[in-house]
């Protein structure tokens, strides 16, 4: 099926979750405006992806937090866009300063300041990707369990809790909680012609589309849920913990944002996306599994201990998201998606060997 008369302009078209996206938007043949940072980011796109080359614009907004960032993009699209992406957001665990690096530009960044001005009333609906974190309870105790998560929950952490704690994971959870609250304020106060539908998905993993330069530019969710133990950055099981207990992969998250552009059901709704428990053992258990060839960079941890000590993660109730995208909707599960990751990074990997022999091979002529 055909979506050649609807335009979609996507955010952020660089990152790990965006490629996805855009790989969806071109192969259903919807006419897509993409953003990056600069030039130099879509010719790297374009050259990993030879065969996007025509059926995607790209335009250049360097920096998402400036105000009336997306301004120029709208008024340069003179038939206006259909829907709107919207994925550019920092995913940071390594900043100092949490308002400025973490929560400012998530909320500044929110794409619909600019389309009441510049936008025009075409567009329909505005997809945000957001993040479970602005769901769930900051201040729960993991040791125990509490009743599952819905979409009617908010996390109470606050941008002055979390700046006081210092912790870059509660600086990112406010982050992505103000961001999202930003998004359902503006609706609230402008009452604009589209709607909104916010993704909220946990950790996220999955193959790559993105342009990866190295082992250090791995994504963070793919990083610290599984290269970190292929790359021997996590030496033993004892004490290691993850942010978050729960995952989907990155291919049902983009999928959920195609689907939730023209569906009905999809108008003014927060969608969680959950896909099963993710623990570092279940990781390493699945990587001994099926990478027998890698047990020796791999720890093994306590194989039938599959959650770490005094960890009862509270669950979630993902019905909405059946309900919303009907009989097709179906998640992948962690095995499969751990295995797809790792098969990605060994790719990469090798790549990455290569470029590195080759450029010491360089160094060495002169």
């Amino acid at each position: 099926m055909s979506h050649s008369d609807k335009r979609v302009f996507l955010t952020g078209a660089s990152g790990f979750i965006a490629s996805h996206i855009l790989a969806d938007l071109i192969e259903l043949g919807y006419q897509t405006t993409a953003s990056v940072r600069s030039e130099t980011k879509a010719q790297e796109i374009l050259n990993l992806h030879p065969e996007w080359k025509g059926k995607v614009t790209f335009v250049f907004v360097k920096d998402i937090a400036t105000p009336g960032a997306f301004d120029d993009v709208f008024k340069q699209e003179k038939n206006g866009f259909d829907y709107i992406i919207h994925t550019a957001s920092p995913v940071n665990f390594n900043v100092t300063d949490f308002q400025k690096d973490l929560i400012d530009p998530a909320i500044q960044g929110y794409v619909a300041n600019s389309i009441p001005h510049a936008g025009g009333p075409q567009v329909k609906r505005l997809v945000l990707l957001g993040s479970a974190v602005s769901v769930l309870d900051s201040f729960q105790d993991v040791s125990v369990a509490g009743a599952d998560y819905t979409e009617k929950d908010w996390n109470p952490v606050t941008a002055a809790s979390a700046i006081e704690s210092k912790n870059a994971v509660l600086g990112y959870n406010a982050s992505k909680k103000l961001a999202e609250k930003a998004a359902w304020k503006f609706l609230e106060d402008n009452k604009p012609a589209f709607d909104l539908t916010v993704m909220n998905p946990d950790i996220i993993i999955g193959p790559m589309l993105q342009p990866v330069h190295g082992s250090k530019n791995v994504n963070e969710t793919n990083n610290f849920a599984v290269y970190n133990f292929l790359n021997g950055t996590y030496k033993q099981i004892k004490g290691l913990t993850f942010p978050f207990y729960h995952f989907v992969d990155v291919r049902n998250v983009s999928r959920a944002h195609i689907l939730s552009l023209s569906n009905p059901a999809a108008s003014n709704q927060r969608i969680l996306l959950i896909s099963d428990l993710i623990t570092p053992q279940l990781i390493i258990n699945n990587i001994r599994k099926h990478f027998p060839e890698l047990k020796e960079r791999i720890i093994e941890g306590n194989p039938s201990q599959i959650l770490p000590d005094n960890v009862k993660p509270t669950g979630w109730n993902t019905k909405k998201s059946y309900d919303v995208f009907g009989k097709e909707w179906a998640y992948i599960d962690l095995e499969t998606s751990v295995v797809d990751t790792v098969q990605d990074l060994l790719r990469l990997e090798k790549e990455w060997h290569t470029l590195e022999v080759h450029q010491e091979q360089i160094g060495g002529a002169h």
